[in-house]
C-alpha cells in the first residue's frame, strides 16, 4: 500500500490502564472525539468499578477487555490487548497521552509490510542505556544486550536473525502496524514477554532486569531486531510533525491529572481543552476536575513544576549512587 496509506476505519486504537489512570485513558478517548476521529478503541482495564467503565463507555465505541486475572504490570500486556481487536489494523497509544487533532490520515503505516513506530536518534540513547550502567557512549544498543536479544528471540521464535537491524531502539508508547499481517509478530512479542519479564506488577521500568529493564519496550524492540519476518520500521514518524496534529506522551510523573512537569506544559492549554469539551459535551466525567486541569491552575503549575519534578529526580539519583545488582534473565539470557 503506498501514498495515503491505509484507511483508519480499518483500524482500532488499544490502551490500558487501571483505575489511577482513568483520567488518563478518559482523556486519551475524548481527545479523539474532540478532533472527529471515529476510530474504535480497545481499553484493557484492571480494578475498575462499574462507574468507571461506564465512564468510558459514555465517550462512544469503546470496548473494555478486563485484565485482572493477571499479574503482570499492564505495560507488559500490550501485546495481549492488541491482539484482541478485531480490525486488519491495530495502534497502540499510552494512556498517558492524548491527540491534538484529527490524525486519522497519519495513524497508520504507508505500506502493510511497515510498522508506525518512532525510532529514537543516537544522542536520545544513553536515557534508554545509560552509560554507566552499561558502558560505551551510550549512543547504540549495547553488544551484550543484543546478544541476549537475539538468543531469546531465537528460543521463542524458533529462529532469528543474526544481525540486528537497527542500530537504536524505539520508544513503546506509540505503534501501528497490520494486524491482518502480522499477527505472529504480535504472538512471538507476546511469547516473549511471557518469557523474560517477572510475572508480578513491577511497574514500567525494572532496572534490576539486565537486559530488559524497559520491558514492553525491551522485548519489542528485540523482536524488531531480531525476527525474522518482523514488520519495517517506517521511515518518517509522522505523529510529530504539526502542533495542530500531533500524539503528546507524558513520559514524566507526575502525569497532567497529578500535576505538572516543565516538559508537559507545553501543551497545558490543548489538554485542558479537552476536559473542556467534555464538560461542554455533557459527558460523565471520571470525578470531579482535579484543580490542575483548570485553566486558572497555568500559573500556580508553572512555579510548582520545578518542585514537582524534584522528589522522581532525587528517587533517579538515589539509584544511581546505591544500583540494584542485575539478576540473570528467565529464559538463558547471560
Amino acid at each position: 500500500m503506498t501514498g495515503a496509506g491505509p484507511d483508519a476505519r480499518a483500524a482500532t486504537i488499544a490502551t490500558a490502564g487501571d483505575a489511577r489512570y482513568l483520567w488518563g485513558l478518559f482523556l486519551l478517548v475524548a481527545s479523539a472525539r474532540k478532533a472527529g476521529m471515529d476510530v474504535p478503541f480497545l481499553v484493557g482495564t484492571r480494578g475498575f468499578s462499574p462507574r468507571d467503565s461506564r465512564v468510558l463507555a459514555g465517550l462512544g465505541g469503546v470496548e473494555q477487555l478486563p485484565l485482572d486475572g493477571s499479574r503482570r504490570s499492564l505495560t507488559c500486556l500490550k501485546s495481549e490487548v492488541m491482539l484482541a481487536a478485531r480490525t486488519p489494523f491495530v495502534v497502540w497509544a499510552d494512556s498517558d497521552a492524548f491527540f491534538t487533532g484529527d490524525v486519522s490520515d497519519m495513524l497508520l503505516p504507508g505500506r502493510e509490510g511497515e510498522i508506525h513506530f518512532r525510532l529514537r536518534a543516537p544522542d536520545e540513547m544513553p536515557s534508554a542505556f545509560p552509560p554507566r550502567r552499561f558502558g560505551g557512549d551510550g549512543r547504540a544498543v549495547p553488544p551484550a544486550v543484543l546478544d541476549a536479544w537475539r538468543a531469546d528471540v531465537r528460543a521463542v521464535a524458533g529462529s532469528a536473525r543474526e544481525a540486528p537491524r537497527y542500530a537504536t531502539t524505539g520508544s513503546g508508547c506509540f505503534l501501528a502496524l497490520s494486524l491482518a499481517r502480522h499477527r505472529p509478530f504480535l504472538e512471538i512479542w507476546d511469547a516473549l514477554q511471557k518469557r523474560v519479564l517477572p510475572d508480578r506488577d513491577v511497574g514500567v521500568v525494572d532496572r534490576s532486569l539486565a537486559h530488559y529493564h524497559q520491558l514492553d519496550e525491551s522485548t519489542l524492540n528485540a523482536c524488531l531486531q531480531f525476527v525474522p519476518d518482523a514488520p519495517r520500521v517506517q521511515d518518517v514518524f509522522r505523529m510529530d510533525k504539526d502542533r495542530e496534529r500531533l500524539f503528546v506522551h507524558f513520559i514524566a510523573r507526575p502525569k497532567p491529572w497529578e500535576g505538572w512537569t516543565r516538559r508537559a506544559l507545553r501543551f497545558f492549554g490543548a489538554y485542558v481543552s479537552v476536559v473542556e469539551w467534555a464538560e461542554a459535551s455533557g459527558l460523565e466525567l471520571p470525578g470531579p476536575v482535579p484543580p490542575c486541569l483548570r485553566r486558572p491552575f497555568e500559573r500556580r503549575a508553572r512555579l510548582l513544576a520545578p518542585w514537582t519534578e524534584l522528589r522522581p529526580k532525587l528517587a533517579r539519583r538515589l539509584g544511581a549512587a546505591f544500583p540494584v545488582r542485575p539478576r540473570p534473565q528467565k529464559g538463558g539470557s547471560p
